[in-house]
């Protein structure tokens, strides 16, 4: 089973929430993905998540910001000032759409570089062909 200490955006996602470890990460997500299709709150949330998460204030108020995490990212979306609608079946099929985007980003960039290089290399030899 792969650990969630080395993947990367599990990694991301718990930067500068000092309650939640790794595993309550992963453990957030995956509540969130055993939800209905409906909105849903932090308090329904919590019947899907791990004891030892719930009985904790703290824990349960890094949720409440990972949550808000999810919304910012595009993942969740606010359907009202407390509850949240999945706008993917899951995190892990939200970010292939991200990941495939970011993929054509990157080629179009790229591609837009070596366009500009091959105009200035055919400028560059034209004026260098010149007797002046």
């Amino acid at each position: 089973m792969p650990s969630p200490e080395k993947n990367a955006i599990v990694v991301l996602l718990r930067k500068s929430r000092r309650h939640l470890g790794p595993e309550d990460v992963v453990a957030v997500l995956g509540a969130i993905s055993q939800v209905g299709e409906g909105p849903f709150s932090l308090r329904e949330l919590r019947k899907y998540l791990p004891e030892r998460m719930v009985s904790k204030r703290n824990v349960m108020r890094s949720v409440g910001a990972l949550l808000q995490t999810l919304v910012s990212l595009g993942y969740l979306e606010r359907f009202s000032e407390r509850r949240y609608r999945k706008r993917y079946e899951s995190f892990s099929h939200y970010m292939m759409s991200q990941v495939m985007e970011l993929a054509n980003l990157e080629a179009s960039t790229v591609q837009a570089q070596r366009r500009e290089e091959k105009v200035l290399k055919v400028l560059g030899s034209k004026k260098q062909g010149r007797p002046d």
